[in-house]
């Protein structure tokens, strides 16, 4: 049996989250060694359903791509985030617990774009690339793996041949922050067909994407396998279909900080759309 379904950018985030919550090897971390949550909008839904409880998901963030511009929220409006210790939460950076995590334990980390051949394109802005020049490789050193979570939405012809492209000093004017990007090609990744396997033992086909009214940045699925597992996977979406769009929380660009061509400017001299 065949079937077909559209998910919008929130509701592609639920699923992943009731995915990656409910991987073996993610509640093992949990649950008897480290489970980092790395910043991003797609992990806080993670972080919802591993901790049954609601959170304002719009502030775990750091760097975003918010009012049609690539943005950083600053640290006084964002959220700490989370690392699970044992079933325990130690609200500290995940830098605080790096030197901590071994084989066995978990890095969830969010990304900017994903590829057909199976590379993760991750921005970065920040001082010595962010949590990716804090932490990539170390990981990789100690064999700790990474978990990388991305929706569909975010499909690219090339992160190899994008990651060639960028830089805070090669780029001019930008119209948002000035970055780079990693290219990673050895990253376990979690799409929305990962999601589906992963619940249902369904096969999913990425069968279109885009829409409008609400639905920009939807992704359609189409789903193959039994008819009992079938129905059940359209059970669990007509369930988490409806998921709100996250508030946009963006902070005043004066003052900002961040390398970007609108970076100091006041309220009154900034496009409408950024106000």
């Amino acid at each position: 049996m065949q079937a077909l379904f559209t998910l919008t950018s929130s509701e592609s985030k639920r699923l992943l989250g009731k995915a990656v919550a409910a991987m073996p090897e993610v509640q093992q971390a949990k649950n008897n060694g480290y489970l980092v949550v790395g910043r991003g909008s797609t992990n806080a839904f993670i972080l919802e359903e591993l901790m049954n409880s609601r959170m304002e998901k719009e502030k775990y963030v750091a760097g975003q791509i918010i009012k049609g511009v690539f943005c950083v929220l600053g640290p006084g409006l964002r959220t700490k985030p989370i690392t699970f210790h044992k079933g325990e939460v130690l609200n500290v950076e995940p830098g605080a617990v790096i030197d901590k995590l071994t084989p066995g334990d978990i890095m969830i980390k969010g990304a900017n774009a994903v590829d057909p051949f199976g590379n993760v394109g991750v921005v970065m802005a920040g001082p010595g690339g962010g949590t990716m020049g804090q932490f990539y490789m170390a990981l990789k050193a100690q064999g700790v793996a990474s978990l990388y979570v991305v929706g569909l939405e975010k499909l690219i012809p090339s992160v190899e041949e994008a990651a060639r492209y960028g830089g805070k000093m090669m780029l001019g004017r930008t119209i948002g922050c000035r970055t780079g990007m990693a290219c990673i090609a050895d990253g376990r990744i979690v799409t929305e067909i990962e999601a589906i396997e992963t619940l249902f033992g369904l096969k999913a086909i990425h069968y279109a994407s885009g829409g409008w009214g609400g639905a920009e940045g939807s992704v359609t699925l189409i789903v193959e396998g039994e008819e009992d597992e079938v129905n059940h996977c359209l059970d669990l979406i007509e369930g988490i279909k409806g998921e709100p769009p996250l508030p946009a929380v963006k902070e005043a660009c004066k003052g900002c900080g961040a390398p970007c061509s609108f970076s100091g400017k006041d309220v009154q001299e900034l496009p409408a759309y950024l106000r």
